[in-house]
């Protein structure tokens, strides 16, 4: 027979085996018991320390998206130049290497739904998102490397395909250069001509 360790669990600990749930097995899979099984301990020691699976289950969700927004910030503000900060933040995001926390993202849409808790997560972190793609497009529109647009109503349309064709990656449906490029299509109609160079020569030399 399995024995359990019967000691105290700090919130930490146990959100960082629900983070491990989260990309082995699911957004689905995190729950009290999956949790204490990576954990070694028993059920109500998780139990002490998140009371509330919904609320576990939306924080693994945050931790786990909000770690990805600042990576991506990092990359992307790593380039001074508004043009190559926008194509390098659309091609950091068909990377394959960004596909498990794409289905964690596409988890929690669906889930969210019943989980209100999670769904306000999504949105809270939808709208990180937005904030930082919008600043990222104001930056080359106040440059005027970009037409005279609203840099949230650019953004909205942005996420929204990015969103899409993260899906599409699950799935493998379409190439992921096919992906890019549909990406890179929107962002030079929404923001002129002059994003095209930058864009096509980094699809191409992706």
């Amino acid at each position: 027979m399995r024995h359990t360790k019967h000691r105290h669990l700090d919130h930490e600990e146990v959100l960082t085996a629900a983070v491990g749930v989260a990309f082995d097995h699911g957004l689905h899979a995190v729950t009290i018991a999956s949790a204490a099984t990576r954990l070694g301990a028993a059920e109500r020691a998780v139990l002490a320390a998140w009371p509330d699976l919904d609320e576990l289950v939306a924080t693994t969700f945050s931790r786990i998206v909000a770690a990805e927004l600042a990576e991506v910030k990092r990359e992307v503000l790593a380039h001074p130049a508004p043009v190559r900060q926008l194509t390098v933040l659309l091609d950091t995001l068909a990377e394959p290497v960004r596909l498990d926390v794409d289905a964690v993202w596409l988890e929690a849409w669906s889930l969210g739904r019943r989980n209100p808790a999670l769904g306000g997560a999504v949105r809270a972190e939808e709208s990180a998102w937005h904030a930082f793609v919008a600043s990222v497009v104001r930056r080359g529109v106040k440059s005027g490397d970009y037409l005279d647009v609203d840099p949230d109503e650019v953004a909205t349309h942005l996420l929204a395909v990015i969103d899409g064709v993260n899906a599409y990656s699950l799935v493998g449906y379409r190439t992921g250069l096919d992906r890019l490029r549909l990406l890179h299509s929107v962002a030079r109609t929404h923001l002129g001509a002059r994003f095209a160079g930058d864009a096509e020569a980094s699809a191409i030399a992706g």
